[in-house]
């Protein structure tokens, strides 16, 4: 193996060489962004009269014919092709640097293989990779080679720099090779690849911020701030924690969506744009660790306030921790009292405790709890601004005792039984009890015995509708001792409990059966209505609720219309139901067109969209689709495009 760095253009300009990538690798996929983010890498390197690194090509060395040089890139054929895409664009740009970027950096001139090219893509970006390097770019089928190449084009033609400019700035493109023989007896490429890919070598994006925020300062002033915040952030938090600790607070100070993937871009744009230095940018990270330290172990300086945080980590809702830290450094700089807080930590407590026990989806809490970060809207009335964004989607009443009555509570995520009537107890008796090394404890029990089935009327039946809901379970320390003992044994136990709720169960009930089960459900029911209700929403004005919808949710659609599409995160306006059908097909060619090749194979897809009739709307990429459908039908098609790319979860809309 031989590694080192390397110009650009001192890779490219090698001799009767051949970059071959290998039928394995994927097709070119780069989207507009990466394309955009390399066209302004440039930029900066031309204005600023700078290197730039571009990273590392991995490739196996191999002998072709005529002397020549085949390199079989393993690692970094994205770049390499994009890299190739500017320089043709730049070369049509610009007669008088043409001749010299087409004979040193795009073709082989005394060598016939590959048509002289030096670049060998996938047989799937072949025939569009031909056309563009010969000056041909009709194609009849859609391409990101085609695309990219002509984006290139055009920010060529809008720059302030010349192509000239920009050309000689390319060879401030520095990157490093590793060059790896085909000899079976050395090292394993793949072996080596996935090394180089590994997450577990890559740096963690908190490490990457804390590099970003120490690395400018002179040594003493890092061992200063170093000491002073970040140890102290690094002590309260696991790698993975403080990362999701980071992607939160930056939910909290920019209003947006932050993928885990894009944590550290975010921060340094975040940073840029405040204008932060990286004093106060330390601070403000560890005084928002310190409240995200709180909510993790619910030790806020309020004992109402550590009681919700500690139902929410039980729920595991962590989603909403930046609307909590918000609330926290609200009421730190007396911008509202505690009680305040308190109430409305209360009302999102309510709605995750319903949405849970009705086993609603909650990947929609995402984008509600982005919206409460933002304290511009609404004029910054907070509890009408939580109210308006809850509203569509809170159970009400009739639907959490219809869910509590049928529901196998019992082996819910997160020990949802548990919580329940741990919450049904501490509101019956309002003093602080340890219940960890409490248990559920199933009355009518999981495993029937003979004097259960003649003491119950269908006794296996009873048990398999009811015997995991609500009414069939409560508290115990003692669950293992009273086994499946019969009802009337097990009451002695119940009377002399700790526990008011099992106390109760023996002062209630003379038998156990499906009508005390059902009974003692209702009861519970009422009391947890009680304890979470549903706030007085009718004040909110109708006309500003939106309400945000999952897209696999079964929605009544009727007289409404779309403002929004969610993808991945992502948001994106629109206006119409025809419109949203676009805007997501062309996210799908843009992010993965291969995914969009898969939508053409479908039968039905196919014959619904790219047989246009009635009303023909042009993709992107060309591609013209019928768009003449109901609501209804655009939503199922979304649905079912979303279920072929399997990103279901990722994708949500917003109704006016």
């Amino acid at each position: 193996m031989k590694a080192d760095s390397i110009h650009l253009f001192d890779f490219l300009g090698s001799g009767k060489t051949i970059f071959e990538i290998p039928v394995f690798q994927r097709n070119y996929e780069w989207d507009k962004d990466q394309c955009e983010q390399l066209f302004k890498d440039l930029t900066i390197a031309a204005q600023n009269n700078t290197d730039h690194f571009i990273g590392a090509i991995v490739y196996v060395t191999e002998t072709g014919s005529k002397m020549s040089h085949i390199y079989r890139i393993i690692d970094g054929q994205q770049r390499l092709t994009s890299f190739t895409l500017l320089l043709k664009a730049l070369s049509d740009a610009d007669e008088q640097d043409r001749a010299e970027i087409e004979e040193e950096y795009l073709t082989n001139k005394y060598l016939n293989d590959n048509n002289h090219l030096k670049l060998k893509p996938v047989e799937h970006d072949y025939e569009a990779f031909d056309s563009v390097m010969n000056n041909m770019t009709e194609l009849n089928k859609p391409s990101k080679v085609v695309d990219n190449y002509r984006l290139f084009q055009n920010l060529i033609k809008n720059s302030d720099l010349s192509s000239s400019e920009l050309y000689e700035a390319m060879n401030h493109f520095n990157m490093v090779y590793i060059e790896l023989s085909s000899d079976s007896k050395e090292e394993n490429p793949q072996v080596i690849f996935e090394s180089l890919n590994s997450t577990g070598v890559s740096l963690s994006p908190s490490d990457l911020v804390r590099n970003f925020l120490l690395m400018k300062l002179d040594s003493q002033q890092q061992f200063e701030l170093y000491k002073k915040y970040w140890v102290k952030i690094e002590r309260m938090f696991a790698t993975k924690t403080f990362t999701e600790f980071i992607r939160h607070y930056l939910i909290v100070k920019t209003h947006n969506s932050v993928k885990k993937s894009g944590v550290y871009n975010s921060y340094k744009e975040y940073f840029s744009l405040k204008k932060l230095n990286s004093e106060n940018a330390l601070a403000d990270l560890f005084k928002f660790a310190n409240y995200y330290n709180k909510i993790l172990n619910h030790k806020s300086g309020d004992d109402y306030f550590n009681k919700i945080l500690e139902h929410i980590n039980v729920m595991d809702s962590k989603v909403v921790f930046p609307y909590l830290m918000l609330l926290m450094d609200l009421v730190d700089t007396n911008e509202i009292k505690q009680e305040k807080a308190n109430q409305l930590a209360h009302i999102l407590e309510s709605y995750l405790f319903r949405l849970k026990v009705c086993q609603m989806p909650t990947n929609g809490l995402n984008k509600i709890v982005v919206g409460l970060c933002n304290l511009t809207k609404d004029d910054g009335k907070l509890k009408f601004r939580l109210l308006r964004l809850l509203k569509s989607n809170f159970p009400n009443d009739r639907k959490l005792s219809e869910s509590l009555m049928e529901v196998d509570l019992y082996h819910q995520r997160n020990n949802l039984a548990k919580l329940s009537l741990v919450i049904l107890e501490e509101h019956r008796t309002k003093e602080t009890i340890n219940f960890d090394d409490a248990q559920v404890e199933h009355i009518l029990p999981q495993r029937l015995n003979a004097e259960w089935r003649l003491q119950v009327t269908n006794a296996d039946k009873v048990n398999e509708q009811y015997g995991c809901t609500l009414g069939n379970l409560t508290l115990t320390k003692y669950n293992q001792e009273m086994s499946n003992r019969p009802y009337n044994e097990k009451k002695n136990f119940y009377r002399n409990s700790n526990v008011s709720l099992t106390r109760d169960v023996a002062k209630t009930y003379n038998q156990w059966g499906k009508e005390a089960i059902t009974d003692r459900t209702g009861k519970l029911t009422r009391e947890l209505i009680q304890i979470f209700p549903v706030p007085d929403i009718k004040k909110v004005n109708e006309e500003k609720v939106t309400g945000e919808y999952t897209i696999d949710q079964t929605t009544d659609v009727t007289g409404k219309k779309p403002v929004q599409i969610t993808i991945n995160e992502n948001e994106y306006p629109v206006k119409t139901w025809r419109q949203m059908l676009i805007t997501f097909l062309n996210y799908i060619w843009n992010k993965d067109s291969l995914n969009f090749d898969r939508i053409k194979r479908n039968r039905q897809l196919s014959r619904m969209l790219f047989r246009p009739n009635t009303s023909p709307e042009q993709l992107d990429n060309g591609i013209a689709i019928e768009t003449n459908f109901s609501a209804t039908i655009i939503l199922a098609i979304i649905a079912k495009v979303s279920e072929i790319c399997d990103i279901t979860d990722q994708v949500s809309y917003t109704l006016k």
